[in-house]
């Protein structure tokens, strides 16, 4: 963060939050305007692109702020790396905000912001797309994957009970071949997990000893994702604090390849990627984030 900058940057996405969540939006601009810092609301992507090509707005620009869910904190650090970022949360799961304490408050945000604390995180990327909180490849990869696919505006949870649905119904996996450094053969499973943070969607802890500053990703295989077998580990996920079974093996490595025999999809921070084969590596300490000095981080 450069010392005595004063603009923060707000980029909206116009298709995340709504009703009281929107409304912090103007909560986080009053404030800021009343912390003395002068805020910049950008509902387009162009228009954040074109200012941050001008030096003078650089050279006074504290940090960007991503004012949606997880998927405008991606679009951020893909389009704009380098910059301090900071959250309003205004989306449906909010991994990275929620794993830091960022509230969905506009006026403690504003005050986070002007305190400025921050923590430099790693960054993970598959292919040339970066992530904050996980990537993954096979059954989740495939419903994320159909459900952008027919999306007509906001997504919201109910969107993703059909694809769910129909993804149990086939009840077909293609096989994934993992090769990382720590292994002198291809792991083999049904659905591959590659984390930066403990957490995933609805909180389950599929990689619970993932660590955000470690230079390391955690990665959970699922060797079988059959619909008995994504089912019963589902509901483990709800009743315990982390997901153990004799088809779930983990470990950790900075770099990995995925590659199968048919293309299989793939997801980053709940939004497509594309599909194998894809490499995966670590970007340590790549992203300053903004968070509360007290980050009561839900490890």
């Amino acid at each position: 963060m450069i010392e005595g900058a004063t603009t923060v940057a707000i980029q909206r996405n116009p298709n995340s939050g709504s009703g009281i969540r929107a409304a912090q939006l103007k909560k986080l601009i009053d404030a800021l305007e009343e912390l003395g810092l002068k805020p910049v609301l950008f509902t387009e992507r162009e228009q954040l692109a074109a200012r941050l090509q001008v030096e003078t707005f650089r050279q006074k620009l504290r940090c960007i702020v991503a004012a949606g869910g997880d998927g405008t904190v991606g679009d951020l650090i893909n389009r704009h790396p380098g910059f301090p970022l900071a959250i309003l949360p205004m989306g449906n799961e909010n991994l990275l905000a929620r794993r830091f304490g960022i509230p969905q408050d506009g006026n403690r945000v504003a005050q986070i912001i002007a305190r400025g604390h921050s923590r430099t995180i790693d960054l993970g990327e598959a292919g040339s797309h970066r992530f904050t909180v996980m990537a993954s490849c096979g059954f989740d990869a495939e419903i994320i994957e159909q459900v952008h696919r027919k999306r007509t505006g906001h997504i919201t949870k109910l969107n993703y009970i059909g694809p769910i649905m129909e993804r149990l119904w086939r009840n077909q996996c293609e096989p994934l071949r993992i090769f990382s450094n720590e292994s002198s053969s291809p792991r083999v499973c049904e659905m591959a997990v590659v984390a930066n943070l403990p957490r995933y969607a609805l909180n389950l802890s599929l990689c619970p000893d993932a660590v955000e500053d470690d230079g390391l990703f955690e990665v959970c295989l699922f060797k079988s994702a059959k619909r008995g077998n994504m089912s019963l580990n589902f509901l483990r996920g709800l009743l315990t604090p982390r997901i153990e079974s004799p088809l779930i093996e983990r470990f950790q490595t900075d770099s990995l390849r995925i590659e199968s025999s048919r293309p299989v999809a793939i997801q980053a921070d709940g939004d497509p990627l594309g599909e194998t084969p894809m490499e995966f590596k670590v970007l340590p300490r790549a992203l300053e984030l903004i968070i509360p000095e007290d980050p009561r981080l839900h490890g």
